[in-house]
């Protein structure tokens, strides 16, 4: 991997939602690389809905002299309900939670960051082809504005704001943070960002079965900004 910038993402491919992009879209590298900024060993999630098209999930290391296919290591390619196709490479041996032929949701978990294939180091790479079959930059995806939704009700989630006393005292804010990952919001106030900690502030919440997921970390991140986050 290639020294890079770190970017903030507005949608997001590791469910740490911490992403750091080391090796940038150019045409030599017709994708991105992606790390996650704690370098810890998150779960690679779908950038959008779509049909499964190919599993790759038995490769067992990293092969420098690899060609073709096999530079991808253990991957996943997706058939994405917008028409364009996202390929996610160099997945962890055995990690892959999909199959060919499943429909998956946003936010699902496909598999575990690896280094499988010719890759140096842990890390995504992540192709995009369009709908003419056309590698294009991914964060044209990575950037695209979306809204959290309840799977339940496909409406916006919205919540009474208490009284600013009640406010101050019982719950967290980061109204001055912007970007998306809960932990870094966590810690732009000086909280407690771990896991062990993210699950109890999931379960003071009324956010169930706390598993770090996607929609997990938005919802909790969008109470944060909006200074509805129970403290613990």
């Amino acid at each position: 991997m290639k020294g890079g910038d770190h970017k903030y993402l507005i949608a997001h491919v590791l469910d740490s939602m911490n992403e750091v992009i080391t090796n940038n879209y150019d045409q030599d590298h017709q994708a991105i690389d992606i790390v996650p900024k704690d370098k810890s060993e998150p779960n690679i999630i779908a950038l959008d809905g779509g049909t499964v098209e190919k599993v790759i999930n038995n490769v067992k290391s990293t092969n420098h002299k690899s060609k073709g296919l096999a530079t991808y290591g253990n991957y996943v390619q997706i058939k994405q309900n917008n028409g364009k196709t996202a390929l996610y490479a160099h997945m962890k041996y055995n990690t892959i939670k999909v199959k060919e032929g499943q429909t998956i949701n946003k936010g699902d978990v496909i598999g575990t960051i690896g280094e499988t294939g010719n890759a140096y180091g842990k890390h995504l790479h992540l192709e995009i082809k369009n709908q003419n079959k056309t590698k294009e930059n991914p964060l044209i995806e990575l950037n695209k504005k979306t809204q959290y939704t309840s799977k339940k009700t496909s409406t916006k989630t919205t919540i009474k704001k208490p009284s600013t006393q009640t406010k101050q005292s019982n719950y967290l804010s980061a109204s001055n943070y912007h970007h998306g990952s809960i932990v870094d919001g966590l810690k732009s106030i000086g909280v407690n960002s771990s896991y062990s900690y993210r699950k109890k502030l999931a379960e003071n919440n009324g956010i169930t079965n706390y598993k770090g997921s996607y929609q997990q970390n938005i919802k909790m991140l969008k109470l944060l900004k909006n200074g509805l986050l129970k403290k613990v």
